[in-house]
């Protein structure tokens, strides 16, 4: 291989990748629970923060490992994207709350309603939990988070849907990649809005051709949702959340509305994201001459790809039924 020629990834880097996160997210788990902390105690808390720092970078790392160790690099990368891709990005993010916080939101009573308990959301009444998650939010997540599920096993979708027709595997690593990233995150409550705004960003991902314009959707969302999450704000969301869903004729108009405004939502993103974006799904490749050359094909390892999918993605179904009816049964 010359210096002119650099390797692209074929699906088992991807699905390596996932692997190894989903086995960093056992393992910090089960330390977690095994330490002699008192729930609620500071020295809980300061676990915590140190458990979810470790999960992140250990994300960032089952995403680079799998490459350097092949000397690949995944199709989609942290390259320099257009300015418009730039400036578009917080837009999706905006729309995204706007279009699929209501859906989520019927989800989330319909799982309180069947009596589940979520774990809590984002401290914002102490200095140090409004530190924590602006660190871990706004920082960390969306570089290390993007890094793993839409640069190294998005790419690794390519390949294995890589003889599909270009609608057919758009669609499905859009569905597929919302899909890994809700469940990863075991939170139930957030399982629909996560899905829908993960599916967005493969989606800006694959039309753009860079991580980047992800990674700053990603931000600008937990941006939002920190303020979201200020005791003040929260509140009022609250009381017109518990106001829409108040009566009969409040439940069926809000999901009436609901779901226009995520239909209304997906149509939006596709239309303003195809106008920025004019990169296709198209799959990895063998080689690809700097110059501008290219050859796709499947260089080998999809089987092996999908197995490592196929079953990191039921761990992290079967982590979130648990989570679920650990939810119920407190």
């Amino acid at each position: 291989m010359t210096d002119r020629m650099v390797r692209r990834g074929s699906a088992v880097e991807g699905g390596f990748s996932y692997g190894g996160a989903v086995v960093a997210m056992l393992i910090i788990s089960v330390v977690m629970s095994l330490l002699p902390f008192e729930k609620g105690s500071a020295a809980r808390v300061a676990a915590s923060y140190i458990g979810t720092v470790l999960l992140q970078l250990c994300f960032l790392l089952a995403a680079i490992i799998p490459y350097k160790g092949t000397r690949a690099r995944p199709r989609y990368g942290f390259t320099r994207p257009t300015p418009c891709a730039a400036l578009i990005a917080p837009a999706v993010a905006a729309i995204s709350i706007v279009a699929f916080y209501g859906i989520a939101m019927l989800f989330g009573s319909f799982l309180s309603f069947i009596g589940y308990e979520g774990s809590g959301g984002t401290d914002m009444t102490s200095p140090l939990g409004i530190v924590m998650a602006i660190v871990i939010s706004v920082i960390l997540a969306p570089v290390c988070e993007e890094s793993l599920f839409r640069s190294s096993h998005l790419s690794s979708l390519g390949v294995m849907l890589g003889r599909r027709k270009l609608l057919f595997r758009t669609l499905a690593m859009t569905v597929i990649g919302g899909a890994v990233f809700a469940f990863m995150h075991c939170r139930p409550e957030q399982t629909v809005y996560q899905f829908f705004f993960g599916g967005a960003l493969v989606y800006l991902t694959i039309k753009t051709g860079t991580v980047i314009p992800a990674v700053i959707a990603h931000a600008t969302n937990n941006i939002i949702g920190i303020i979201l999450a200020i005791p003040a704000v929260s509140g009022g969301v609250s009381a017109a959340e518990t106001a829409a869903l108040g009566s009969a004729a409040g439940i069926a108009v809000t999901v009436i509305a609901s779901v226009a405004l995520c239909v209304a939502g997906v149509f939006v993103i596709r239309v303003i994201v195809r106008r920025v974006g004019k990169c296709d799904a198209a799959p990895s490749f063998t080689t690809v001459d700097l110059d501008g050359g290219a050859g796709y094909s499947d260089d080998g390892g999809t089987v092996a790809g999908v197995v490592f999918t196929v079953l990191s993605l039921a761990v992290c179904v079967a982590l979130w039924t648990i989570t679920l009816v650990a939810g119920i049964a407190s």
